[in-house]
């Protein structure tokens, strides 16, 4: 990691404002929040049908009511949500008078807590709100907790939406979307089911593995990116096996999972990202499925941008590289990606996915018009024709 130093970087660096990790986490959900939110009673729970009725929420939900919270829940949220369910979730938090909105899901419940509690004192429309840093001012205090280990939202500064009229993504980052209280339980992740494991993993592994190779990766960042891509690739394929009896291989996920959340608060995300947005919405694709079938083809176009970098990621996850020339080792992190996703049972190509060549110009458009800042942060310059090749690659 000593070749990674470098003096002269000026980074940023935020988070939520208190984390509390580890097995049993939520059991002091209630202790934490009468700590933080004194003077605050009522508490929307935002979730959804399936986590409500796993049984996910009562360990939260009992620590809450014995600190003396009275708690509503709202169990409405679907995989990407629409504008529509936000604005209808923000009605009742208004008429009920929420004072705390705690958000415990995936992804898609962390991106409808912070969008609410963002919209409750907010005269305006969300989509006012949109893009960056156009938040200006808190919103109610937030507590997530995850019951996946992916997405890393229970401490990003953003959330993603789609919106109804169009059926394009829609996101906002902002300084206020951060938790106020983030609790991460790995014992809430043991019921996740091999697939759901496998396709949050992988969103979870690009995290770590995009992180360490942007142009602001930094001192910091790369601590906790290459140890994020050791955690997940040493444990993934156990979580994925036989998760259900293994807290320990869980843990470990929740950890790799922060460790490349915390890296992407500082060094931002590259062209992995930016490519699997238009095909998970043209398709109907999970956002870490997505994620699996363009990660490789990236990463090969990506190589001569740092070779170092990628030569220490196949190390990182268990390649003997110390033989093998710079080029061989750099080319062994995509050999030892497409193992663990074949391990996972995941498809490799889009074709496998529905995907048709002719939608690939669209694509590559739409990448190169909508995430030009993940463009500019990846290790290579990509031009529009670049970007359909890799989609082309993919096929």
């Amino acid at each position: 990691m000593n070749g990674f130093f470098r003096m002269s970087d000026l980074f940023y660096f935020q988070l939520p404002r208190k984390i509390v990790f580890g097995n049993g986490a939520t059991q002091k959900i209630g202790e934490e929040a009468a700590g933080m939110f004194a003077g605050a009673k009522r508490i929307l729970m935002i979730t959804d049908k399936g986590v409500l009725k796993a049984g996910l929420t009562e360990g939260a939900t009992a620590s809450l009511k014995k600190s003396g919270f009275d708690v509503l829940v709202f169990d409405e949220v679907v995989p990407d949500p629409p504008v529509p369910l936000v604005l209808k979730c923000t009605n009742i938090a208004r008429k009920e008078g929420a004072q705390i909105i705690f958000g415990i899901g995936g992804g898609s419940v962390m991106d409808v807590a912070k969008a609410v509690s963002v919209m409750v004192p907010c005269d305006g429309e969300i989509y006012a709100c949109l893009g960056s840093n156009q938040v200006k001012k808190p919103g109610l205090a937030k507590i997530l907790v995850p019951t996946t280990a992916g997405t890393g939202s229970e401490i990003s500064n953003s959330f993603v939406l789609t919106d109804d009229r169009s059926g394009d993504k829609i996101a906002s980052s902002s300084p206020y979307s951060f938790a106020d209280l983030s609790i991460i339980d790995p014992v809430l992740t043991m019921s996740m089911p091999p697939r759901l494991t496998a396709e949050s993993g992988m969103d979870a592994f690009s995290h770590a593995l995009e992180s360490f190779v942007t142009m602001r990766a930094n001192s910091l960042s790369d601590l906790l990116s290459l140890r994020g891509v050791e955690m997940i690739s040493q444990n993934l394929r156990k979580a994925y096996a036989k998760g259900t009896h293994n807290l320990e291989a869980r843990y470990a996920m929740c950890f790799g999972v922060c460790l490349g959340t915390m890296a992407i608060r500082s060094s931002g995300m590259g062209v992995v990202h930016a490519t699997c947005y238009p095909p998970a919405m043209k398709y109907h694709l999970t956002h870490g499925l997505a994620i699996s079938l363009m990660m490789p083809y990236v990463m090969e176009a990506n190589l001569i941008g740092n070779l170092e970098k990628y030569a220490a990621i196949a190390s990182a996850m268990g390649e003997k590289v110390e033989q093998l020339s710079l080029a061989e080792a750099s080319e062994a992190s995509v050999k030892t990606v497409r193992k663990l996703i074949k391990d996972l049972g995941l498809p490799a190509r889009l074709r496998e996915v529905g995907a048709k060549k002719e939608d690939f110009p669209e694509f590559a458009r739409i990448v190169v018009s909508r995430y030009a800042y993940h463009l500019v942060n990846n290790p290579r310059n990509l031009t529009e024709e670049d970007i359909l090749r890799i989609y082309e690659s993919a096929w």
